[in-house]
């Protein structure tokens, strides 16, 4: 955090008065369950999206990123902020000031110098975005002496996000506001609750990036569009077999007919809908039921329970869901057959990183041997893998701290 001080007070000619800083994520169960109204089991992850700012008495925002390839931008605060281009990173900072600015009634709104940094890897499906969304809210909200509720705060951006273009549905920035050190998150929606479940002490987490970017507000933004469609249509066609009022949700469905199976439901949905929306419809269900059993294996110390449910949920993304890839599939397959517990890709999908279960007694042949199999015949000679796989600790959710004179 030194290092993004000094580098704010030489760029600014002023101290920052805060410094805020949101968590990415990793998601272990409960893929594309979210704005199904359905469960997710995610961990705030020890990398983080960090802001350094001082106010200023208009209302004008200037943000620049530490990192060069990212272009600074300015732009007023206001409850319509007109977006950048698809895909330009300025979108995610104007998704959460528009938000704060539409839920709060304030005749004058105080902007600010930004300074952006962080560690969280772009494109690799451990939330990247929305670390930066919850980032610029809780910036935004200390300059304006806000103190909504960490909930609140999440329900919020949300719907903020999709500012962006992406249909999201919560877990993400619930995820980086709530986390818990040595915890993962069972997450449900509309109303959002959570529910800490303690990681084992001889648990750990490694992320593998697929190197195929996984950029959800760019490239895979129509893809992951689709899918959300896909959902509302299925719960069109169980309107219709169950001669049911209007659904909301595959949530709701489930809410209305607790006592049906998934694999019945499916059933009967497959008299009315497209195969394309039954097989969408059929992974959401039994994901949904992979976060019950996972929650409950989990917080029973059962790592190989809970890593047979991480292969399955790989499964049915890449099967019923079509958002996995050859990359992805390999390198569940390869920590597999390095004897990981559990493995699958971890975010919307489209590429980005799969997810891995191991003892902590294991993580180092792991890493061998992802890198003999994997990275070493796809980088450039000196590159280094290290960059492309790490260890991830459970990590506390974000904060914003006031810097003392």
């Amino acid at each position: 955090m030194r290092a993004l001080i000094e580098d704010f007070e030489q760029r600014c000619c002023r101290a920052p008065r805060w410094v805020a800083a949101a968590p990415g994520r990793i998601n272990l169960l409960g893929e594309h369950t979210d704005y199904n109204g359905l469960p997710v089991l995610p961990v705030a992850i020890d990398r983080r999206v960090r802001i350094a700012l001082a106010e200023r008495d208009d209302a004008t925002l200037r943000v620049a990123n530490a990192d060069p390839d990212h272009a600074a931008f300015s732009f007023e605060a206001s409850n319509a902020i007109e977006p950048g281009p698809p895909g330009a990173w300025g979108n995610y900072v104007k998704a959460a000031v528009q938000g704060i600015v539409q839920a709060f009634e304030r005749e004058r709104w105080r902007g600010g110098d930004w300074l952006v940094s962080g560690d969280v890897p772009v494109a690799a499906g451990l939330s990247s975005s929305s670390a930066l969304v919850v980032a610029s809210a809780l910036a935004f909200l200390a300059a304006n002496d806000l103190h909504p509720s960490r909930i609140e705060l999440a329900e919020l951006l949300a719907v903020a996000e999709r500012y962006v273009g992406t249909q999201g549905g919560g877990m993400d920035q619930a995820a980086s506001l709530l986390g818990r050190a040595g915890h993962a998150l069972r997450i449900d929606f509309f109303p959002l609750r959570t529910r800490a479940v303690r990681l084992p002490e001889d648990v750990a987490l490694v992320a593998c990036h697929s190197l195929v970017p996984a950029a959800k507000a760019a490239g895979a933004r129509d893809a992951y569009n689709r899918r959300v469609s896909e959902c509302r249509e299925a719960c069109r066609g169980f309107e219709r077999v169950l001669d049911t009022p209007p659904l909301v949700n595959l949530g709701e469905l489930v809410e209305r007919f607790p006592d049906r199976r998934p694999a019945e439901l499916v059933e009967l949905l497959s008299t009315e809908a497209d195969p394309d929306v039954v097989r969408r419809c059929r992974h959401v269900l039994t994901e949904a039921q992979r976060v019950y059993r996972g929650e409950r294996l989990l917080a029973d110390g059962d790592l190989e329970g809970f890593g047979r449910e991480m292969f399955a949920s790989h499964a049915s993304c890449r099967d019923d869901y079509d958002v996995s890839g050859p990359e992805l599939d390999e390198l569940v397959q390869i920590a597999a057959d390095a004897g990981a517990l559990g493995a699958r890709l971890t975010g919307a999908g489209f590429g980005g990183c799969t997810v891995n279960l191991l003892r902590r007694s294991r993580v180092e042949p792991f890493l061998d041997a992802v890198d003999r199999s994997f990275y070493r015949p796809r980088l450039g000679r000196g590159e280094d893998p290290g960059r492309r796989r790490f260890v991830l600790a459970a990590s506390a959710g974000a904060e914003c701290v006031e810097l003392k004179d």
